[in-house]
C-alpha cells in the first residue's frame, strides 16, 4: 500500500476518533451522520447561491439540456 507523505490536522484528528470504531453498526451511524452533514452543507450552499442569484430557474432549466457526464479514460 502506498503510504501519505502527510495528512492536515483534520484529517489527524478524524482519523484519531475513527480508532475506536470496531462494529459494522457503527461505521453506519458514523456514515449516516457524515452524509447529513454534507447534504446541510449542500444545502445552505445551494440556497446561498440562489440569494445571489448565482443559481436562477432558467440556469437549472438549461441543466436539463446538458450532457455532464466525466468522460471515461480508456480502458486498460
Amino acid at each position: 500500500m502506498e503510504q501519505i507523505a502527510s495528512i492536515n490536522p483534520a484529517q489527524y484528528e478524524v482519523l484519531n476518533m475513527l480508532s475506536c470504531l470496531n462494529k459494522e453498526e457503527d461505521v453506519i451511524a458514523l456514515r449516516t451522520v457524515i452524509a447529513q452533514f454534507l447534504n446541510t452543507r449542500l444545502q445552505n450552499e445551494i440556497e446561498r447561491l440562489w440569494d445571489d442569484g448565482t443559481l436562477t430557474e432558467e440556469k437549472v432549466s438549461s441543466w436539463s439540456h446538458e450532457h455532464m457526464r466525466t468522460p471515461y479514460k480508456g480502458r486498460v
